[in-house]
């Protein structure tokens, strides 16, 4: 099983044995760094939006990056790349069981492993969603959130089913 790794950059190294490195570009900022086996594999470079909510994460065989208003989706097997639009502004990424789950300014967005959509609810929030953990209830699972209702500070909490979006 081939195993991706995000690392914070390359480590120097003299060896002559060094595969080539992939580079795939969408801007001339901030690099993410894949390693494939232990082994530098790929560089991904972005423009830099904001330092705080440009984020990334490997969620199977895809390099997921957060920036601005929308989520790139590289496929770390065939290097090709697809690009999701999120309302408002990309916050950040948590993923369970497979799914990943792509908070931003308003709302979340569900992920399956072949990157459908498997629900989206971006009336959560009018300023930024944190999700703080999955629980489990009556057999159910919910999402445990806070969500900035009017801003500056004024965060509400929210629980979310994990399997279509929808506040309870």
């Amino acid at each position: 099983m081939t195993n991706y790794q995000l690392v914070e950059k390359f480590e120097h190294c003299d060896s002559l044995d060094m595969p080539v490195i992939q580079t795939v570009s969408f801007g001339n900022g901030k690099k993410y760094f894949v390693t494939k086996n232990n082994i530098p594999y790929l560089v991904a470079q972005v423009d830099a939006i904001s330092e705080y909510f440009d984020k990334a994460c490997i969620f199977g065989k895809y390099l997921c990056i957060g920036t601005g208003s929308s989520v790139i989706f590289v496929n770390l097997e065939s290097l090709g790349s697809i690009s999701m639009q999120v309302d408002f502004y990309f916050g950040y990424f948590f993923i369970h069981e497979n799914i990943l789950y792509i908070a931003s300014g308003t709302g979340i967005i569900a992920v399956s492993s072949t990157l459908q959509t498997i629900w989206k609810n971006e009336t959560l929030a009018v300023d930024g969603v944190i999700i703080h953990e999955v629980f489990t209830q009556d057999d159910k699972q919910f999402l445990k959130i806070s969500c900035e209702m009017d801003p500056p500070g004024h965060w509400q909490e929210k629980i979310i089913n994990i399997q279509n979006g929808e506040v309870i």
